[in-house]
């Protein structure tokens, strides 16, 4: 019996371990970039399609997400660090009312351009089963790369990846 419980303990604490991970970037080999045209925080109408010429990281979150809410503030300094550059955030909330999301930004402190998924038919659009989901979307408006899980968005790995895809932007523009 102690050998069953040891085992216990031990997929437990890899399951813990797994979760804390820093979760990978996967190349995207899915269909076409979906679209996503939601309202924002303020009501006004925000569509994906608008910002061609920029490298936009669309996130699925939820207040109720630990991993979304422990997340968030990296992405708010990745936006932070990038500002002035062609690059924009788009969080995407997952089902939650305007006054939710206003109250826990407001308890958070963190700031983020938020989009509202009321009927979570974006999620199902973008495949977004699970939360958090981000996905890397290039000036031309391609998915590149996605990230099922929690990820620190303001570490070298990921600047890295942001910051390459921010030139390549930069130098389509010239």
């Amino acid at each position: 019996m102690k050998a069953f419980w040891r085992a216990v303990v031990a997929v437990v604490a890899a399951s813990a371990a797994l979760a804390m991970a820093e979760q990978p970037f996967r190349d995207w080999s899915g269909k076409p970039t979906p679209p996503l045209a939601l309202h924002d925080l303020s009501g006004k109408p925000v569509d994906l399609a608008a910002l061609r010429g920029r490298v936009v990281l669309v996130n699925f979150w939820a207040t109720w997400c630990e991993p979304c809410i422990a997340e968030m503030p990296s992405i708010a300094r990745l936006e932070e660090k990038l500002q002035g550059k062609p690059f924009a955030v788009l969080a995407v909330n997952y089902g939650e009312s305007r006054a939710k999301v206003e109250k826990f930004l407001g308890k958070s402190g963190v700031k983020v351009h938020v989009l509202l998924d009321p009927d979570q038919k974006a999620a199902d659009d973008w495949g977004a089963k699970g939360l958090p989901m981000s996905f890397l979307i290039d000036a031309r408006g391609n998915v590149r790369t996605w990230v099922f899980g929690e990820r620190d968005w303001s570490d070298a790995a990921s600047m890295k990846r942001v910051g390459d895809l921010v030139t390549e932007a930069a130098g389509a523009g010239r």
